[in-house]
């Protein structure tokens, strides 16, 4: 026990300073280059931090490092033999693999389990992708930037242009969206995570021993608007223009953008709570205390996050850290039971977001959700599952100021709105230089009369000659 503690703190150091490897370790040229071409692909010019995951038997580390000090060191990582090694394809604004700290999406990826599944059981690698490239490639998904042997499995990358976290509510679309045309072949939902790490390339799966190797096919960037355009016609327009009405209803791909949307918004925006108020709570009274609603405020961000992520084990493991920013955190074990029936609430959700049948548009279900209802009727008839909540029932449980909603995403009243679509209309007003209509207006008139009374003109005739009284060329001349 003493050895394995004593090992597993080596590797820690290892992963954490990039040490030298131990000295009976050998490190192949072909493994390090293999490893550096992944990184390349998927982080050059990179600005956030990597996330470098190493797993022996149930211990995890994991460390943050620049792409530059990452990819000047890696063949120290890939030194280590006896453990599985883990990369992020997507980078953190903060060293924390968390996906509200999503700085740059640099690729979709799709993890392919194809061993699980009794008529690919016997099948190669080569097998598998022939069939891809046969059935799939260029008709359900475009054709991959690259393919990582997992020793098992396969991992499907396509690289895109690097998008700011913005957009992931429609990089999150189009990763369901491949999850569903890959699904039949073996494609893993816990995949399509924007935080996870995937297998290094060069290193050793520890399970059976296999290489890890990469088949690259194209190293261009595909835009993700582009294939947004191409394989998920239903969203372009309403991607473009969310206002857009057509007749019918909208379609699954539509309806499943505004849900992933409005899950991700409800994250950031509980995440921001937290930060706004600097770890603390906040009472009925609005005053910040220690202890209120963290019970709440964990249950929330652990729902939210199963739902936008589809990853349970990982949901909690952000729920843990997320706690930990509290002033005074709750006992670890405390989280998890407290926040358990996020899970079992998440279950029912699916149900909803598989099922065939139509269903409201998003923005009526916002109006239609009820306080803590696991099962709510729409108008139709539809029972929706899982935990929905109002913008007013959350304010009221969150005891959420009118300052915080300044900074919130979608937890806002009706003030708020109103101020933003004040605030909007004024902008929407103004030119590039700031001004509105009549104060460019005024401005030109000004520059007139100054040009005409250069020229010797008098009042009268400058008003006269731009059709002005002569009492507003008097008053505009003062304000030269």
């Amino acid at each position: 026990m003493l050895a394995e503690k004593i090992h597993i703190d080596a590797l820690s150091e290892i992963i954490r300073k990039l040490t030298i490897v131990p000295i009976d370790a050998v490190v192949n040229s072909l493994e390090v280059s293999q490893a550096q071409m992944q990184i390349n692909l998927l982080h050059e010019n990179d600005d956030g931090y990597i996330t470098i995951a190493l797993k022996k038997d149930n211990n995890w580390i994991q460390h943050h490092y620049k792409v530059d000090e990452l990819k000047e060191n890696i063949g120290k990582l890939i030194g280590v033999k006896d453990a599985n090694i883990y990369l992020s394809p997507n980078s953190f604004y903060k060293p924390k693999r968390r996906i509200e700290n999503i700085r740059k999406l640099n690729s979709l990826f799709i993890d392919l389990d194809y061993y699980t599944l009794e008529q690919y059981k016997g099948l190669s690698v080569e097998q598998i992708v022939w069939l891809l490239e046969k059935d799939y490639f260029k008709k359900s998904v475009p054709p991959p930037s690259f393919i990582v042997i997992s020793g098992q499995g396969i991992v499907i990358y396509w690289l895109i242009e690097p998008v700011p976290y913005m957009a992931l509510p429609l990089w999150n679309a189009v990763q369901k969206f491949f999850l569903e045309r890959l699904k039949e072949i073996g494609a893993d939902a816990k995949s399509i995570d924007a935080a996870r790490v995937s297998r290094l390339t060069g290193t050793i799966n520890q399970k059976n021993g296999q290489a890890t190797e990469i088949l690259v096919f194209n190293e261009e960037r595909y835009s993700l608007r582009d294939i947004q355009e191409n394989y998920l016609p239903e969203l372009n327009d309403y991607v473009k223009n969310p206002g857009v009405k057509k007749r019918g209803r909208k379609s699954k791909v539509v309806k499943l953008y505004n849900l992933y949307s409005l899950h991700h918004a409800r994250l950031m925006d509980i995440v921001e709570i937290q930060n706004f108020r600097k770890g603390y709570c906040r009472d009925e009274n609005g005053e910040l205390v220690e202890k209120s609603q963290r019970e709440l405020m964990c249950f929330l961000y652990r729902y939210w996050a199963c739902c936008f992520t589809n990853d349970l084990k990982k949901a909690l493991e952000d729920t843990l850290e997320f706690n930990r920013g509290f002033i005074c955190p709750l006992p670890e074990s405390e989280v998890r039971s407290q926040t358990s029936q996020a899970e079992r609430a998440y279950r029912e959700w699916l149900e909803n977001e598989f099922d065939p049948r139509p269903k409201e548009d998003i923005e009526q279900l916002k109006i239609n959700f009820e306080d803590g209802d696991d099962k709510k009727k729409n108008r139709s008839g539809y029972k929706y599952k899982g935990y929905n909540y109002k913008n007013t029932t959350l304010i009221g449980l969150l005891n959420i100021i009118e300052d915080e909603m300044k900074v919130l995403k979608t937890i806002i009243n009706t003030n708020e709105i109103k101020r933003r679509d004040n605030v909007y209309q004024k902008v929407k007003r103004r030119d590039k230089d700031g001004l509105t209509k009549r104060e460019k207006a005024k401005l030109e008139k000004i520059e007139a009369i100054k040009k005409l009374k250069e020229k010797g003109l008098t009042q009268k005739v400058i008003a006269k000659q731009l059709g002005i009284t002569q009492q507003s060329v008097s008053k505009l001349l003062k304000e030269m």
